[in-house]
């Protein structure tokens, strides 16, 4: 599993639209069941099953998704851009979000805060999502995402954001 970092800025309408939307991403992803054949001997059946993302609101928004479609969510989202807006004033701009000066700085300092790597660059051959996610008027910009570690509790180690 692993978690991308963005924010949004939009109206609060198309932000609830884009929010279920994102509520509604499932994944398939295998797992290991035991099983027993009609003989009583026990093994081990590999299986695929559908489990949803999880939006996380923090207001700077948290997406957990298995992190081999990182990538295709990424591109989906049209996260991160190439354009050179992010210390333009505004009258300068570009397609995707008016910031005035500075926002590059400010997305830096929150990716390094979260301990989050930089986003992968855009690569269609990766593909997109297949999920079509609502993002009309709505920016999103991207921050960073983390991969899942090992985290020890009480009741052993295991996966953990």
């Amino acid at each position: 599993m692993a978690e991308i970092f963005f924010v949004t800025r939009g109206h609060a309408d198309h932000v609830d639209k884009f929010v279920n939307n994102m509520r509604s991403q499932y994944f398939p992803m295998k797992f290991k069941r035991k099983m027993k054949d009609e003989t009583g001997r026990e093994m081990d059946v590999e299986v695929v099953e559908n489990i949803d993302g999880q939006l996380r609101p923090y207001q700077l928004w948290g997406f957990v998704c298995p992190e081999e479609f990182v990538q295709p969510m990424c591109n989906n989202l049209g996260i991160p851009t190439e354009e050179k807006w992010f210390d333009q004033k505004p009258e300068k701009g570009g397609t995707s979000f008016m910031s005035g000066f500075g926002a590059k700085g400010f997305l830096e300092a929150m990716r390094l805060g979260l301990g989050a790597e930089k986003l992968p660059k855009f690569d269609a051959t990766k593909g997109t999502w297949h999920n079509p996610i609502y993002r009309r008027n709505i920016n999103v910009l991207g921050i960073g995402w983390r991969p899942d570690g090992e985290i020890k509790t009480p009741l052993g180690e295991h996966e953990g954001i």
